[in-house]
């Protein structure tokens, strides 16, 4: 067991005392007052709170020695309906404003910043505005952006029409082409409403918090976001964008004072107005059941698509220690195979997997933990109701194993030592909910304070037994949701808005359907204009560092016959350790269950430690976790030279090395050989998860999968990783479940037989250490223990094995799924990484995909995104779509076609200016800062060393639009492609010559 030592407290930086110095409660600068002042040891960072005199906006600066710096500004936007009017309104506040008076500055800003963050976001209650730049040029430049588009947005029609919803011919050029729904928020919501998990995690927080904001979908629902007028947008914002229902967050290591001065002078003149109270839900009399249906999965047993979760509304957000012992209750009850309703519900295999609700959500002001499960029979529900009430029953009169507890706090230490690159970014994340809900944004971050009072409150019998009894057993607000698939749910929606459309349709008088033509002309018109940019501020490349950031590693000298690189950083006192066994030699048939084997590393038990929650507990006591990964990797000078590794990692503190490396060595070994019916239904379970994710994934990360599948056939590293987690992977897992016992017995066969293969194969490994200078020795005495241990050796290491026999072929493949929207994607063969036209493809991607995939796919062609993608690894070279409406697998594809003649000639359709900032936003990503765990990696999973990477960015530097566009005529123009589209049947590219695939096809 952890010794109950306090979570450490690290020195205050000399820039976080300086702040404590510099700033007293009560003084005032530039229209501000200091209300509060923090020093928070357990993130070695400084706090100061203040009020602005005139608007009474709040405002908390994080004074931290970080030069990633933030800024982020967050309204309260509580809609009182599903029009979707805080998502429209997000978007249309970033299509111009006053001073900056172009189309979509936001976007225009990507290609002309440095930022290693810059997004905006609509929560349930929020709306939130955030980047992040370690230049201070560029924070200037993107604050002025930022502050000017949301409290001075042109907020034009016609944007609200292109962004939000409108009517518009099908082809606006064709009065006799039909009438259709067009809008880029319009159709990500319909694709959001494709997804099964969205589909439940919406309709449930509906239920539970009826009467409320969080009654309604703030994103939009596309029955209802055909209501929202133009009016309706405009008195949104005057109501919530201003000054006093304004949140402002910045954190790093700049001085506070000019940047409270440019804040003062932009919202003073705006006064200030009276705002609203976030409202609590009434709490419910009697438990409450609501059951709805669902589209059904496109693999799988249709009686076992069904979901069931009882939600519980818990406690008020504000209050930061509750929230805190809430939280750590969730984990306990949930959180891994050692947890109660982990072993009672996902272990009895009565479904696949919890449902997507499953744990304590914060998003709403009243918190809510919800529990059940996905993968179910109807006739189940009973009987997980009645198993879930056991649990809280056995939990309530025998509370949790001391071990457990201590556990569970040893991975909250962990998580707040991790040194991550976008630390400052999630945390002012954070602070700006918890701020929005009315609680105090600086107690949330004492976490050492609430461990301690953690410690002494359970020294009090009863501390969670308590909390199970009030917030699970004695709790009549709670809900019991439940959700089956409808074979006709897809045709209800599009009958439904079919006649919402003909509705609407019918109703126009004569001069609304000629503003219709015109504004369809117009909208035309305005998105084929460039813009004058002159406005828009801009870094230029004498901006940026011609030398490419290092994270330069050494060899050190070892008694390890493994090879050892060594990162030497500052972890605060973790260890990051990666050992690299290569699987060259793998049959392929074998290979395909490596996903399987990862997944279930740690969850069949060891032959020391047959008792998974036994072995779950040690884990968690002495480490972050025990992972295993697989590792495709192309050769930088070859593409059709890869090779294949497993990787296994953990994190520990440096305390604990000894008893993490064991564990390492321990679950390496494998698992119990005994297939007993506790391993078969513990890997019942692995597949069941496995299968279900996948599924679940499609619809939110669709792009990937179109890529990958269109990628497959071009390069055999593409081909492996399609088959280890792609489109291919996701199909033979669900075969696998379907199977039953027999694709159990058959995984834990091949399961053994990889843990034999990684075990016997002596050569081809390698280990990476990423630590301070003071773990060193005992990391290297562990990597030496594993290397003895197994008898790995670095003979022969991993070389890149070239596949003389493969033949690269080009399909078009259409995946039908139940969705109402596209996802699509074109591969070319490019070359690879260390090739002189690399750096130039890698430019085309990012102008293709500023300068004409986003006009022609999303602007006009309503979908979320259009983007060129081009992966360095693999040298491969691609368009895609992301929620893309229907008629993509015409529409699209035809802008793809496009998309190769205007690239052929793009020296002509693309200017000096748009170059560098395409090269400026590809540096802008090679520069982001990474976190501590990544120092190093990149050069020890794929070989390519700094002086690559630095030949590499000089190419990017150097490239001129004669050398793009001669990338263009050699790799796109007049060369085959493979594509694909996945989405709904009723694109009829079977019709077109496509080859189909059908998610129920064998993948044996």
């Amino acid at each position: 067991m952890l010794p109950k030592h306090l979570l450490s407290v690290r020195r205050a930086s000399t820039l976080a005392r300086n702040h404590d110095r510099d700033w007293k409660i009560g003084s005032t600068l530039h229209g501000f007052t200091v209300t509060k002042i923090k020093h928070v040891p357990d993130f070695d960072l400084t706090a100061i709170q203040l009020k602005h005199n005139v608007t009474g906006a709040d405002y908390l600066h994080i004074a931290k020695d970080d030069t990633n710096n933030v800024f982020a500004v967050g309204f309260k936007t509580t809609p009182m309906d599903s029009t979707g009017v805080p998502h429209i309104l997000e978007h249309t506040t970033l299509c111009g404003s006053q001073k900056f008076p172009v189309r979509d500055p936001f976007f225009k800003m990507l290609n002309r910043s440095m930022a290693t963050f810059m997004n905006a976001l609509t929560g349930s209650d929020i709306t939130m505005y955030p980047f992040s730049t370690e230049n201070q040029t560029d924070f200037d430049n993107l604050f002025s952006v930022y502050m000017d588009a949301v409290f001075h947005p042109l907020l034009r029609k016609l944007d609200f029409k292109q962004e939000g919803w409108r009517l518009e011919h099908q082809n606006p050029e064709d009065i006799a082409s039909p009438i259709i729904f067009k809008g880029v928020v319009y159709n990500e919501m319909k694709g959001v409403f494709s997804d099964v998990n969205n589909i439940f995690l919406t309709r449930l927080q509906q239920e539970m918090y009826p009467g409320t904001t969080y009654g309604y979908v703030s994103g939009g629902d596309p029955v209802n976001i055909t209501d929202l007028t133009y009016e309706d947008l405009v008195a949104f914002h005057r109501k919530h964008y201003h000054p006093s229902n304004a949140k402002f967050v910045t954190y790093g290591n700049f001085p506070l004072g000019p940047r409270l001065k440019a804040v003062d002078e932009i919202i003073s003149p705006l006064g200030k107005i009276a705002t609203e109270n976030i409202e609590d839900v009434v709490p419910f009399t009697s438990p409450k059941r609501v059951s709805m249906t669902c589209p059904p999965d496109a693999m799988g047993d249709p009686e076992k698509q069904a979901k069931l979760s009882i939600s519980y509304l818990t406690n008020d957000g504000t209050d930061a220690f509750e929230t805190f012992a809430v939280r750590m209750l969730a984990t306990l009850l949930t959180d891994g195979p050692s947890s109660p309703m982990y072993r009672t519900l996902i272990e009895s295999n009565i479904g696949t997997d919890y449902v997507a609700s499953t744990g304590y959500d914060r998003t709403a002001k009243m918190t809510n933990f919800s529990v059940g499960l996905q993968g179910l029979s109807k006739a189940d529900f009973a009987l997980v109701e009645e198993k879930i009430a056991q649990v809280f029953r056995e939990c309530a009169a025998s509370g949790f194993e001391a071990n457990r507890v201590e556990s569970a706090i040893h991975q909250l230490e962990l998580g707040i030592r991790h040194r991550r690159g976008n630390f400052g970014m999630g945390l002012s994340q954070s602070v700006i909910q918890q701020w929005i809900h009315g609680g105090e944004p600086v107690d949330a971050l004492e976490v050492t304070k609430f461990v301690n009072r953690l410690r002494d409150e359970l020294k009090t019998p009863r501390f969670f037994e308590s909390r199970i009894e009030k917030y699970f057993l004695n709790n009549s607000h709670q809900l019991v949701f439940t959700m089956a698939p409808s074979s006709t749910f897809a045709e209800e929606v599009a009958s439904e808005e079919a006649k919402r459309l003909a509705d609407k349709v019918t109703s126009l008088t004569e001069s609304e359907k000629t503003e219709i033509v015109q504004d369809g002309l117009v909208l035309k018109k305005n998105q084929e204009t460039k813009d004058d940019l002159s406005c828009l501020p801009t870094l230029t490349l004498a901006d940026v560092n011609v030398k490419g950031k290092v994270y330069p590693v050494t060899l050190p000298a070892t008694d390890s016959k493994l090879p050892v690189q060594y990162r030497k950083t500052s972890t605060n006192g973790i260890s990051y350790i990666t050992v690299a066994r290569s699987i060259e030699g793998m049959k392929p048939e074998l290979l395909r269950y490596a996903p399987l084997y990862s997944g279930a590393l740690t969850s069949l038990g060891t032959k020391q430690t047959p008792s998974v929650p036994e072995l779950d507990d040690r884990i968690r006591l002495y480490t972050s976790g025990i992972s295993s990964s697989i590792s495709i990797q192309t050769s930088p000078l070859d593409t059709m030279a890869n090779k294949s590794s497993i990787h296994f990692g953990t994190s520990f503190l440096d305390q604990n090395a000894t008893s993490a490396f064991n564990l390492v060595s321990e679950v390496i070994q494998g698992p119990v050989q005994t297939f007993s019916d506790e391993i078969r239904e513990r890997l019942r379970t692995v597949i069941a998860g496995s299968a279900a994710g996948g599924m679940n994934s499609l619809a939110d990360s669709g792009h990937r999968y179109a890529f990958g599948l269109a990628s497959s056939t071009l390069a055999r590293s593409a081909g492996i990783r399609q088959m280890l987690s792609g489109l291919d992977s996701v199909m033979f897992t669900n075969k696998l479940h379907e199977k039953g016992d027999a694709g159990v017995e058959l995984a834990f066969s091949n399961i053994q037989s990889i843990s034999q293969f990684i075990q016997s194969q002596k050569t081809s490994s390698k280990a990476i250490i990423i630590s301070g200078e003071e773990s060193l020795q005992a990391n290297l005495s562990g990597v030496a223990g594993l290397s003895n241990n197994f008898g790995w050796t670095g003979e022969a290491i991993m070389e890149h094995e070239t596949d003389q026999d493969f033949t690269p072929t080009f399909t078009n493949t259409f995946v039908p799924l139940p969705f109402t929207v596209n996802y699509t994607a074109r591969s070319f063969m490019g070359v690879p990484y260390t090739h002189a036209d690399s750096a130039s493809l890698q430019l085309l991607a990012e102008l293709m995909t500023s300068q004409f995939l986003h006009r022609e796919v999303r602007e006009k062609g309503g979908a979320y995104g259009g983007f060129g993608i081009f992966n360095s690894q693999d040298g491969i070279f691609g368009m895609a779509s992301y929620r893309d409406p229907p008629g993509a697998g015409k529409r699209t594809v035809a802008a793809y076609d496009a998309g190769v003649l205007w690239a052929a000639d793009i020296a002509k359709n693309v200017s000096e200016r748009e170059l560098n900032e395409a090269k400026l936003s590809i540096l802008s990503g090679l520069d982001a800062p990474i976190s501590a765990s990544q120092e190093g990696m990149t050069q020890f999973s794929s070989g390519l060393t700094d002086e690559a990477r630095q030949e590499r960015r000089e190419r990017i530097l150097g490239a001129s639009l004669e050398s793009v566009q001669h990338a263009a005529q050699t790799y796109l123009a007049g060369r085959q492609y493979s594509q694909a589209v996945l989405g709904p049947q009723t694109e009829g590219l079977d019709k077109e010559g496509w080859k189909v695939v059908e998610m129920q096809t064998s993948q044996e």
